[in-house]
């Protein structure tokens, strides 16, 4: 042990005078002292394991200091596969990646190097919510400059950190531990790619009880560490069973629960089935509690094997539930995890002010790793004698208030105690934010209470102090809050009093960025589209909280800025909630109003409540006052009578609507009434004419590149096409309209398509690989929880052919329970139901029902070609065309 530290001295003395090959020699000659890990054959001695881990953290300080002689004496090449291994044992070690990095930038490899430091960053940010300290965001500034310094030529002053120093982390990588979760359970599990300290019992008690089947709930403050002891369990078991993770946190609503879990609430079965056996994990369900509670008996009643692990800081309270309490850790194991996450010159730090910090925080995992995040900043002495200030001020709050508002709470503002008013005043403002947000955002938002240029340099202290994260991508980077950080600082703001107006600010901020977007030609592009839904959780946070604020008018006047965005994505349940809850906000003026009346109508139409749209559009009729208002009025009238299967009645306001479009040179919607039009004849029976209007809509549209035009146009014009037999230009129609709907992720177009191609297959003779293409396409309805629709239809008459009479009846059920009576989808589902009723033979039946439904479509003028010559054959059936077919 001697030899070994007067080697490091003189490695000390070598780095000081810059002399790296003298540096190289001590490192190398201290490193030859060791043979295996040190203390091995006394690690079951608490002090000798202890002290074996401190040596062996040490011998790693020599390896990296070696390597960095290595590196600064010219050896990149060589030293570059050693650094590669020491990298993937330690992935959050900055030193071990700023030296791969600069080897990586020696040989050429510039790309790589900069990629593997922004992997560092993500990986910093996801597991420790920290950003890399200044010494790698300098490295990589220099790095995108092309700093002659980097290369060794001069060599750069060896900074030494050699220091006897605590234990190393594990040495599988996140990315070891995914590869293997992937190789035996087939899962990918989320989780920090730090070590697991402390409740190697509480793991293992669980893992054993995760054997059978039933609830299993882990119970326990904020930051207690339950999240990760579920998933730690979620992927002991994985390689033996099927894992499923839901992360309940980001949601907000009741409702969102189901989906989170991949389960509809209306056929709970079907999840059942799917899940049995398996494991199903749903994390953070503390603010759910009844609709996780709702589902977890749905499950549970349907199935033999399902186990399901919950995390919450309180119990669902079901039948069966066995509670896991997720307590502090053992002071021991709560001092070594602070030692793991602290700044490198800190984790020699005197075990008393350790345990100090540690008891301050009531040893939670997540108070510890916001105190040794700020090591950066301070000693773990300075802080142990901060955190026992602060404690001695918070001294009146309750202990049973949990610990996030108590001893999480202490860590937060002691750390918000090191902020000057401006950080202060930033952290604040964005907590408004939902999802992250950009630096512009925060300007915009933030600027309003101080100089917009103060706003960039406050969060630069902001993220160096670890309570804001910082994510580099997409072109820019992006600033978000820790859970715990948003609470603690919207406390702040509130009583700053500071909520109401900053919640304005943000939702002019979401105004005038959807406004923005838009201009000047409504979201005719698919990156406008894109980028409005990279904002959505800001978005809906704004919507949200606007109804029965002074807010609400805003809030109207951004659901109307969403309208095309939201029809664009068939988001028309959604855009609903928003017009119900905002259309009647006062302070919006008189057009305004009529325009939400108008939209809102729209969508309604759209999730098949056409009698409630038809109100709807009739007030909006009622308040509109200029020709714009009016020629939307008539083109969604048109709609709606369209959908109600009213063929007759949708033609004249069409028409009216039209001839406005064409003297207000409204290019969109003159596209909009003539693709209406074409489809009124499709519907009619009049596919030549349905055709010619197509067209014009997609010449209109290629002209002023509406993208969501030619989706929808080149989509409708390939079922016109198909309607008159013409199979090949309809798929080459298709698949042009495939390409802007995959751009724009139009989820209305993108499911017409494959109606399409499998209706061809279908006229083709080939019923599997038509199935192939229903299916698909009913898909899309079972994941947007869109109801019955004409997928629903067509694969049912697809079925009926093939002779699977039950599950063709199963979905024509499903129709006549979604769709009003008369409507567009009841119409063409009565051809199928006829065919059904003969190929089940029912001659009787189906008699009776294919004239009664000839007299339907004769009354609404209902002609689309595929139902109607479905009847027609129906009716030469059964001799109702006057030929006998017995």
């Amino acid at each position: 042990m001697r030899a070994a530290r007067e080697a490091a001295e003189r490695l000390h003395a070598a780095a000081r005078a810059d002399d790296h090959r003298a540096a190289r020699d001590a490192a190398a000659e201290a490193l030859g002292l060791w043979r295996g890990s040190s203390l091995e054959d006394l690690r079951s001695v608490p002090f000798a394991a202890a002290e074996g881990e401190r040596l062996d953290a040490w011998r790693f300080d020599l390896l990296v200091e070696r390597l960095r002689a290595d590196l600064a004496l010219g050896a990149a090449a060589e030293s570059r596969a050693e650094l590669e291994r020491l990298a993937a044992e330690q992935p959050l070690d900055e030193r071990v990646h700023g030296l791969l990095a600069t080897a990586l930038y020696r040989t050429g490899r510039q790309a790589e190097a900069l990629d593997l430091l922004a992997r560092l960053r993500r990986t910093l940010a996801e597991e420790l919510g920290v950003d890399p300290g200044p010494e790698t965001a300098r490295l990589e500034t220099r790095m995108l400059r092309h700093d002659p310094s980097l290369h060794p030529d001069p060599a750069p002053r060896v900074e030494s950190t050699v220091r006897p120093a605590g234990p190393r982390p594990p040495e599988d990588s996140a990315a070891d531990r995914t590869d293997r979760a992937r190789e035996e359970g087939g899962v990918w599990l989320p989780g920090p790619a730090t070590s697991f300290v402390g409740r190697d019992g509480d793991l293992a008690a669980l893992v054993g009880r995760l054997a059978r089947p039933g609830l299993v709930t882990l119970t326990g403050g904020p930051g207690s560490g339950k999240s990760r002891l579920a998933i730690e369990a979620a992927r002991a078991v994985a390689g033996r069973r099927a894992v499923t993770v839901a992360e309940l946190a980001p949601l907000s609503r009741q409702d969102a629960v189901w989906a989170a879990a991949g389960a509809d609430p209306g056929d709970p079965a079907e999840a059942a089935a799917r899940l049995d056996g398996s494991l199903l994990v749903l994390d953070n369900a503390e603010h759910l509690v009844e609709a996780v509670a709702e589902l977890v008996i749905a499950l549970l009643g349907r199935t033999r094997e399902l186990t399901v692990l919950v995390t919450s800081q309180r119990p669902l309270l079901a039948a069966g539930e066995e509670l896991h309490r997720v307590g502090p850790l053992a002071p021991a194991a709560a001092a070594r995890l602070f030692v793991e996450r602290c700044a490198p010159d800190q984790s020699g730090a005197d075990p008393a002010a350790v345990a100090a910090i540690c008891a301050a925080v009531d040893r939670l995992p997540l108070g510890i790793e916001l105190a040794a995040g700020l090591t950066r900043a301070l000693t773990a002495a300075q802080l142990a004698t901060r955190v026992r200030d602060r404690l001695r001020l918070l001294a009146g709050g309750g202990r049973d208030a949990g610990g996030r508002h108590t001893s999480l709470r202490a860590a937060l503002d002691w750390s918000h105690d090191l902020l000057d008013e401006r950080e202060r005043a930033v952290l604040r403002q964005v907590s408004v934010f939902s999802g992250g947000f950009t630096l512009e955002a925060a300007e915009h938002v933030a600027g309003a209470r101080m100089p917009r240029g103060d706003v960039a340099p406050a969060l630069a202290e902001l993220a160096d102090r670890s309570l804001v994260t910082v994510e580099t991508g997409g072109g820019g980077r992006r600033f978000g809050l820790l859970e715990t950080v948003k609470e603690y600082a919207a406390a702040r703001l509130a009583a700053a009093g500071e909520t109401e107006p900053a919640r304005a600010v943000h939702l002019g901020w979401c105004l005038d960025l959807v406004r923005r977007l838009g201009h000047p030609d409504d979201f005719a592009g698919a990156e406008a589209v894109g980028a409005v839904f990279a904002e959505w959780p800001n978005l809906l946070a704004a919507l949200d909280g606007a109804p029965g604020t002074d807010r609400a008018a805003d809030g109207l006047r951004l659901a109307l800025e969403l309208h095309t965005p939201w029809l664009i994505r068939g988001w028309y349940a959604e855009a609903r909630r928003h017009f119900a809850a905002l259309s009647d906000a006062p302070g919006t003026t008189r057009a305004e109003r009529a325009a939400a009346l108008c939209d809102h109508g729209f969508v309604t139409t759209m999730v098949g409540r056409f009698d409630a749209a038809a109100e709807l559009l009739a007030r909006a009729e009622e308040l509109a006052d200029d020709d714009t208002l009016t020629m939307n009025v008539r083109y969604y009238r048109g709609i709606v009578e369209i959908e109600r299967g009213r063929l007759n009645d949708a033609l004249a306001p069409l028409l009216e609507g039209q001839e406005l479009a064409e003297r207000l040179d409204n290019g969109q919607r003159r596209s909009a009434f003539a693709d209406a039009l074409g489809t009124l004849h499709l519907y009619r029976g009049e596919a030549e004419a349905a055709l010619e209007r197509y067209v014009a809509a997609n010449a209109l549209d290629r002209d002023s590149g509406d993208e969501h035009g030619l989706a929808r146009g080149l989509s409708n014009q390939a079922q016109a096409l198909l309607a008159l037999g013409r199979t090949r230009e309809a798929m080459a129609c298709a698949a042009e309209s495939d390409h802007y709907a995959t751009r724009l992720d139009d989820r209305q177009i993108l499911p017409l398509n494959e109606l399409i191609r499998g209706n061809a297959r279908l006229d083709e003779g080939d019923g599997p690989a038509a199935r192939t293409h229903l299916r698909a396409a009913l898909a899309y309805a079972a994941e947007d929880g869109t109801g019955a629709s004409m997928a629903h239809i067509d694969l049912a008459a697809a079925l009926v052919m093939d002779g699977d009479l039950d599950e063709a009846g199963s979905l024509l059920r499903a129709v006549y329970a979604d769709a009003p009576e008369g409507s567009t989808p009841w119409l063409a589902a009565r051809a199928v139901s006829a065919a059904l009723a003969l190929a089940s033979g029912e001659r009787a039946g189906a008699g009776k029902l294919a004239e009664a439904t000839a007299s339907v479509y004769a009354a609404s003028g209902f002609g689309w070609p595929r139902y109607a010559t479905r009847l027609a054959e129906v009716r030469r059936e059964l001799g109702l065309d006057g030929v006998s077919r017995r």
